[in-house]
């Protein structure tokens, strides 16, 4: 009898637990922000991006000597973008040019196959070098930014024990050409739109909180867009060279994502 009436306390006291957990608000990260507003969970924030190798740690603290630009040398790079959605590194390994898919995830850049190389000889330092840069773009365990909105500073952290640092420069412009950087709102969800080639689904946007709607007919290269999210994205704004017939002929390409919130939530 006794054993039945704690059963139905303890019951009780569970589901007002549960009721209360469910009324509370959200919690907060440990760094103060509402887990509903995440600026960058959605989006590729190296696409767009262009970084320099700036120093190579041996494990221990050790630095390997890296080329730094000068009249003289070059410096090994990388380079992110999105080729027809696709995620694309690519750039100056010491000798060589090179190209590998990617992937961001969590945070983690992921370089799953062996990158692609052009063919050149150069000096037996900088060919050693080179081939292990190349090997190290798929023994990536960790990789850190200094900044989750813009970025300035990347780390990667190999299988190895070794840490290389690299130094953000010019990021890379769509089709060559440079553009005004602009911030818009993009709601969340698109919406059926004509195009001028037929009905399609277009972006709704606006340049302030305090304005309508609008459809936007043309792309914004790298984002990821997630149905239920709204954003506010930083953009350039440049002119495609190859539009679809009847599409607009100007391009956004994603430099920053602001702010994200779920809507409804």
């Amino acid at each position: 009898m006794r054993i039945s009436v704690l059963l139905r306390r303890l019951a009780s006291c569970l589901l007002c637990a549960g009721l209360a957990a469910c009324a509370s608000p959200p919690m907060r990260a440990a760094d103060g922000q509402d887990p509903r507003f995440q600026p960058t969970s959605a989006s590729d924030i190296l696409v767009q991006t262009r970084w320099d190798l700036a120093r190579w740690s041996r494990p221990g603290g050790a630095l390997r000597p890296v080329p730094h630009p000068s009249s003289t040398s070059r410096p090994i790079t990388a380079e992110f973008i999105h080729e027809q959605g696709a995620p694309r590194m690519m750039g100056f390994a010491g000798c060589n040019a090179y190209s590998a898919p990617y992937t961001l995830a969590n945070g983690l850049l992921i370089v799953r196959a062996s990158p692609v190389a052009t063919r050149k000889a150069c000096a037996p330092q900088a060919m050693a070098l080179e081939q292990d840069f190349l090997a190290a773009l798929t023994r990536i365990t960790a990789s850190s930014f200094d900044n989750a909105n813009n970025p300035q500073r990347m780390t990667w952290k190999l299988s190895t024990g070794d840490t290389l640092d690299f130094g953000r420069r010019a990021d890379p412009i769509a089709g060559g050409q440079r553009g005004p950087t602009k911030l818009v709102y993009v709601d969340a969800e698109r919406v059926p739109c004509d195009t001028g080639a037929g009905r399609a689904m277009c972006y709704r946007v606006r340049d302030s909180a305090a304005q309508p709607w609008q459809p936007w007919h043309g792309e914004i290269t790298g984002f990821d867009f997630q149905p239920g999210v709204q954003y506010r994205l930083r953009v350039v704004e440049v002119n495609d060279p190859d539009p679809p017939q009847g599409a607009s002929s100007l391009r956004w390409v994603l430099d920053a994502v602001i702010e994200q919130h779920v809507v409804g939530r």
